[in-house]
């Protein structure tokens, strides 16, 4: 499908969703995760129940230092699980895409190459293109429940068979899997570790109730970077709301550096430049997975300062006072908390302090 049609339907999305439709529901009792309703406040994607695992296609892709370049599959099964390299006495990072992405982009790969780089540790990559590659958004946007519920099954399994911790549990979600990471940490019957939201999607969860979306009690720690935070009609796909313990917005969390404006990008499709279109439009969007990714290997600490709005920090009326924290991969030292601010480049290196 065209990128024009994608747009289309993802404005038309936003109007469906004031639409009332007949409350339902949708059990999935083969794969052990139980029944989803859309009554509320489970009315945030138009009446779309998700659909099965099956049609979903969730596959879990493993990576460790013995494997790095080659995945293997893995299930919540217990021999498939002790046949694998998974090492349950090890940390374990998930990687969750968001709409119309797949788990072997060359962001994932790059995420999964500089957290093995740092850290002997399992990384887990959730690739559920066949859910996320829908016409309709609202209808991926549902599926991310039935995602988060495998996931969930995925960890207590870890546990059950390989003595892994939930507190060594760090899910790391871009747009819609943010908030797929949200609904995982939500069902584990323990308190997963971390959970790391990258730009989580507004469409169909930005202002809407905390059990419909990502937010602070999901995991011990949720640290959030928000990069596209304008609203859809401007081709924002991000949020402002706050989802977690910290929530940083770089660069005001609504425009970044380097990314041409909305209007810009309008103008390309309308004169029919598709492919720097398509190019350019999820650039703020994508910034987040860019920021984050560089802070995990970089010796830039990303120093952060406390704020409480874009207007004071652009003022200079935000100070450290001993309080400024890093964002990114080493965000969750010394337990913060708060909204902060900080600036980057157009570029990589984006880390400037």
């Amino acid at each position: 499908m065209g990128l024009w049609s994608t747009l289309k339907n993802t404005v038309m999305a936003v109007a469906a969703t004031m639409i009332t439709l007949n409350n339902d529901e949708v059990c999935y009792d083969k794969w052990k995760i139980g029944c989803f309703s859309n009554k509320s406040p489970f009315t945030n994607t138009a009446g779309k129940l998700p659909e099965s695992p099956s049609d979903i296609g969730v596959r879990f892709l493993l990576h460790t230092r013995h494997n790095k370049d080659i995945y293997e599959l893995l299930t919540s099964d217990t021999v498939d699980i002790t046949r694998s390299h998974y090492d349950g006495t090890k940390a374990t990072k998930f990687i969750i895409h968001g709409y119309r992405d797949n788990g072997r982009e060359s962001w994932v790969i790059r995420m999964k190459d500089a957290l093995l780089q740092v850290e002997d540790v399992n990384v887990i990559i959730v690739d559920w293109r066949r859910g996320a590659d829908k016409k309709d958004y609202n209808q991926a946007a549902s599926n991310t429940r039935v995602v988060g519920a495998l996931i969930a099954n995925l960890i207590t399994s870890l546990k059950v068979s390989a003595s892994a911790l939930y507190r060594d549990m760090h899910i790391i979600g871009h747009s819609l899997g943010a908030h797929i990471a949200g609904y995982a940490g939500h069902r584990v019957p323990g308190v997963v570790g971390r959970i790391t939201g990258l730009d989580p999607a507004g469409l169909a969860f930005g202002g809407k109730s905390r059990k419909v979306r990502l937010d602070s009690s999901d995991a011990k720690f949720v640290d959030v970077i928000h990069t596209d935070g304008q609203p859809i009609i401007t081709l924002g796909f991000g949020s402002t709301t706050l989802m977690g313990d910290v929530d940083f917005f770089p660069n005001g969390g609504k425009n970044q550096p380097g990314c041409k404006s909305a209007g810009k990008h309008l103008f390309k499709l309308i004169t029919g430049e598709f492919k720097k279109f398509r190019k350019g439009i999820g650039c703020d969007h994508a910034r987040a997975r860019d920021l984050f990714i560089e802070s995990i290997t970089t010796s830039c600490s990303y120093q952060s300062v406390p704020c409480k709005n874009t207007e004071d920090f652009e003022m200079g009326r935000c100070a450290c006072n001993g309080k400024c924290i890093r964002m990114g991969y080493h965000a969750n030292i010394g337990n913060p908390s708060g909204t902060y601010y900080l600036t980057t480049a157009a570029q990589s290196p984006f880390c400037q302090v």
